[in-house]
């Protein structure tokens, strides 16, 4: 008699009852709960889902509708054969660099997560521990080959916004009778960032980052040597499509001034400044000077229309690229906080600015800000804290002299 290799045989899974229509059974990923019941040609089907009171919920809901006569389907839709519709629909409605943002939202984590699961199976608690994991972990909760850098509010709420889309997408095409995003309770959406100060770079702190980004490049971990542009941004301030928008034209090394006219967007082409006020001179210290000039001897892209921080193929470098391959790995060498980004750079150059005793007005020309309004309500501790400590000392010198006359 043949038998079956023990390898290919079957296990049978364990079903309890609970209760009418509801059975529980154990999985690897834990405790599921099928619902049972018969549609209108009486013939039986089940559906699975995670927790006891959403089977409840989900018996009462398919034994009414075939009450009613109505036709109960079981749609087998993946969530990624939904997103990728949704998406190419959508990216013909919104700006490009809209569009690349939902791709990095489902390409980082929404399909790693999500790609294979039926649209029902994602449910309220399925989009709760999503935000939990990025709050925790950030990115590596997908990827474990990425540190743990914890995300904020805005970033969390940002990767969900296309799963939300793509769940009422399912809605309307009845795929889904509700989406999990209308019953989350304030504890499972995202948790409100702390209010926090801009980081107070020490000169240190940004020593020892450009010393580790030079030392990754050395040691041939970096593809790219990174630590220029990390010292122009954390010098001057600039934002980072502004530094990958700089060509060889904006360079002035007979003045010693770098021009900033325009950015590189995320989305791959040359753009606007961000506001008006982006366009503006910035003058060089020497050292920074003399570095750009050395850059561009050994450049194989030094003509004055290509980029001062070109690629292997002469353009831009990409934005990913710089945070993650450039400032992150810098950054993680150099020990810094963890929650510092590339963007936190530009505080470094207000930092040193203002504790050089820069007004507000001069600041923000420097840094690209629409007026100094804008300067104030940001560093606004920073200035305080700059005119107390002038204060003190001079009562103190005051004091000082008198004593000095008696």
């Amino acid at each position: 008699m043949h038998r079956e290799p023990i390898s290919r045989r079957r296990t049978k899974v364990a079903r309890t009852k609970v209760e009418r229509g509801i059975r529980k059974r154990m999985t690897s990923d834990g405790v599921r709960y099928e619902v049972v019941y018969r549609d209108a040609n009486g013939t039986q089907r089940s559906r699975t889902v995670d927790r006891l009171q959403d089977a409840r919920m989900l018996r009462g809901d398919l034994v009414a509708k075939v009450a009613r006569g109505e036709v109960v389907t079981q749609p087998k839709t993946t969530f990624a054969e939904l997103a990728e519709t949704w998406h190419q629909a959508r990216s013909v409605r919104v700006r490009p660099r809209t569009s690349r943002y939902y791709r990095d939202a489902l390409d980082l984590v929404l399909l790693p997560r999500f790609s294979r699961h039926r649209l029902a199976a994602i449910d309220a608690d399925a989009v709760a521990k999503l935000t939990r994991d990025l709050e925790r972990e950030g990115l590596h909760a997908l990827d474990p080959t990425r540190p743990v850098r914890p995300l904020g509010r805005s970033s969390v709420s940002n990767y969900l916004k296309p799963l939300q889309a793509v769940l009422a997408l399912a809605v309307r095409r009845k795929l889904i009778s509700a989406n999990p995003f209308d019953v989350l309770t304030d504890d499972d959406r995202p948790k409100p960032d702390e209010p926090q100060q801009p980081h107070e770079w020490t000169s240190e702190e940004v020593v020892a980052l450009v010393a580790a980004s030079k030392s990754l490049a050395t040691k041939g971990v970096a593809k790219y040597d990174y630590s220029l542009l990390l010292r122009v941004v954390a010098t001057l301030g600039l934002r980072k499509g502004e530094a990958l928008g700089l060509t060889w034209a904006e360079f002035d090394r007979d003045t010693g001034h770098l021009h900033v006219r325009r950015q590189w967007t995320q989305a791959g082409a040359y753009g606007p400044t961000k506001t008006p006020a982006g366009v503006r001179r910035i003058a060089l210290p020497a050292d920074l000077r003399d570095e750009l000039i050395a850059l561009r001897l050994q450049s194989a892209f030094s003509l004055d229309d290509q980029p001062v921080f070109a690629s292997v193929a002469g353009t831009p470098l990409g934005h990913r690229n710089v945070s993650r391959r450039g400032f992150e790995p810098a950054h993680d060498l150099a020990g810094l906080p963890s929650h510092l980004t590339f963007h936190d750079l530009r505080h470094a150059a207000a930092s040193r600015l203002i504790g050089a005793g820069l007004d507000p007005v001069t600041v923000a020309s420097v840094l690209g800000h629409e007026d100094a309004t804008t300067t104030l309500k940001v560093y606004a501790h920073l200035f305080d804290r700059q005119r107390t400590d002038a204060a003190v000392r001079k009562a103190l010198t005051s004091r000082r002299a008198a004593r000095k006359r008696r």
